[in-house]
């Protein structure tokens, strides 16, 4: 994601603060710089004097995307997988292997 870049020019740390003040966020900041949205926060905070504190999303580790994530980055004209295409079977046998749900457990 990151080019390993370590020093940062002036323009992008006024890209950083002026991108967030419009109240984009720091994944979207960092995809436009090609920079982690960790370091991209880590400029604002030094420029702008002021810490930000990290949303309860941010710390934890393992975030799963939401079904509505996903679909919104898919293209608009893509199709479904086909029946027996193996990303198909491998969640359907994945399914199978928890068992049914039930709402009482």
């Amino acid at each position: 994601m990151t080019d390993g870049r370590k020093t940062w020019t002036p323009e992008e740390i006024s890209l950083v603060v002026n991108l967030r003040n419009q109240g984009h966020g720091w994944r979207a900041i960092a995809r436009h710089l090609g920079r982690s949205d960790t370091m991209c926060r880590f400029q604002y905070e030094r420029s702008a004097g002021k810490p930000v504190k990290a949303s309860t999303q941010q710390q934890a580790e393992p975030v799963t995307p939401k079904v509505s994530d996903i679909r919104a980055e898919r293209a608009p004209d893509s199709q479904p997988l086909p029946v027996g295409h193996p990303i198909v079977m491998r969640g359907l046998w994945q399914g199978m292997e928890r068992g049914p749900i039930y709402a009482g457990q």
